[in-house]
């Protein structure tokens, strides 16, 4: 007994009953000609040949719109004048293939060739019974019975982790990016008060103990850089909050077979991704060239929780690398 699992096939042209009492006509003959065939032949559509080369097909409903309501003399105008061009299909081509090409061009009708020689052709509705209802997703790790809400689920808890963690933590003080004391950063901060205590060195200010510190202030004191920290940490709070919705968003797009662009799936996370990364480089840079170079280390929870939440972004951008579907019992057995 063979069992064939029809969810896992992979169908080709050869597959299909391929219709060979198709019509065609020369590229010579006029529209007239065309339609007295189609008439003769009891067909809507003939495939137009030029010295056994296929240029193109012409139907019944392109004489109508092209010729016909155009006022044009169906003695005098040419098949090639109403015909519609369409790559033709070899019998080793996937049948989605054909079905996309017909579909993209609303057209019911592709030329199926071999050896450069016209074998008949398929139409539209016999690759749509091939078409599979559903797309098995065998691209994964973890099996699951439904691959595109378990994406959406995945992606939108890390991408709200990585949100909190990279985002709102630092912005209330939880970590920082640097940190050091307070008796130590005097020239840094150009100040002559002396406090006790460490500073964190986050979004937009330096902390400490009852002391807060704008970025805005070390710019005349330290130079441009530490406006450039400032701008950086807009952009990862602006890309941040894009980041999340533009994951959740795309997630729920799958979810609905809505098309979304690269800009939503990828850039947008990414570039969250690559300002966290350059805003640890501009806070290291700030401190090298800083004269005297002030004593400060990296903190070393705000750099785990930055890695933790970078690789969250990327896990929510390449979810479908996670899941894939269940096997099923929908088998035939013949």
């Amino acid at each position: 007994m063979l069992i064939i699992d029809l969810s896992k096939k992979e169908f080709y042209v050869e597959d299909l009953i391929i219709d060979d009492e198709y019509g065609v006509v020369e590229s010579t003959a006029t529209i007239q000609d065309a339609a007295k065939k189609m008439k003769e032949l009891g067909v809507p559509d003939l495939v137009v040949l030029k010295d056994e080369e296929v240029l193109g097909v012409i139907a019944d409903i392109d004489i109508v719109h092209n010729i016909v309501a155009e006022g044009k003399d169906i003695k005098t105008e040419n098949v090639i004048s109403a015909m519609y061009k369409i790559e033709p299909v070899s019998l080793k081509s996937p049948v989605k293939e054909a079905f996309a090409r017909m579909r993209d061009l609303q057209v019911n009708v592709v030329p199926v060739v071999e050896d450069g020689k016209l074998q008949g052709v398929a139409t539209i509705q016999d690759c749509w019974s091939y078409i599979p209802d559903k797309v098995v997703d065998e691209v994964g790790l973890i099996p699951v019975s439904n691959t595109r809400n378990a994406e959406f689920w995945f992606a939108s808890v890390c991408s709200i982790l990585a949100f909190v963690l990279a985002v709102i933590l630092p912005l209330i003080g939880i970590y920082g990016f640097f940190s050091g004391q307070q008796a130590d950063l005097l020239s840094l901060f150009g100040t002559a008060e002396i406090r006790g205590g460490s500073v964190e060195f986050s979004f937009f200010e330096a902390r400490g103990n009852d002391f807060i510190v704008p970025f805005t202030n070390l710019i005349g004191l330290n130079g441009g850089i530490w406006l450039v920290i400032v701008i950086f940490s807009f952009l990862i709070l602006i890309f941040g909050i894009l980041s999340l919705f533009s994951i959740i968003y795309a997630g729920y797009s799958d979810m609905r077979n809505i098309q979304t662009g690269n800009i939503v799936r990828f850039v947008i996370p990414i570039l969250f991704v690559a300002f966290l990364i350059v805003q640890w480089v501009l806070f290291g840079v700030a401190f090298a060239i800083a004269v005297p170079a002030p004593p400060v280390i990296i903190d070393g929870l705000g750099f785990a929780i930055s890695i933790i939440s970078m690789l969250l972004i990327l896990a929510a951008i390449y979810r479908d690398y996670f899941f894939k579907q269940k096997e099923d019992s929908s088998e035939v057995r013949i």
